[in-house]
């Protein structure tokens, strides 16, 4: 089966050419190579929806999740809660100004 799309590239078409020109390739061609391109880039993509949690809530779970850890990483707490990570680094810095945890040297 073939699909066929039509697409206005009005707004890229001086990009496409250089592609075309430089690559030696056709328009199609490049369109397709950039979407096998984009298709990689994002295999390994995981999007995380973010909670909306009151803070309180917020930092007793981090204090849940750092529990018997050595080490971990604000964006690893972030993903893990799925919490804004500027709200888990507002709150590991009041953990620390607290003395429960230490930032790493």
């Amino acid at each position: 089966m073939r699909y066929v799309y039509p697409v206005d590239l009005t707004e890229v078409e001086k990009e496409l050419k250089t592609i075309t020109e430089k690559l030696k390739i056709s328009k199609a061609e490049a369109i397709r190579e950039a979407i096998r391109y984009y298709a990689e880039e994002l295999k390994g993509l995981e999007v995380i929806e973010l909670r909306d949690v009151p803070r309180n809530q917020a930092k007793k779970e981090i204090i849940e999740f750092i529990k018997g850890k050595e080490r971990v990483r604000a964006d690893e707490i972030a993903d893990a809660l799925r919490i804004d990570l500027s709200i888990v680094n507002d709150i590991l810095m009041e953990l620390w100004s607290e003395g429960y945890v230490e930032p790493e040297n």
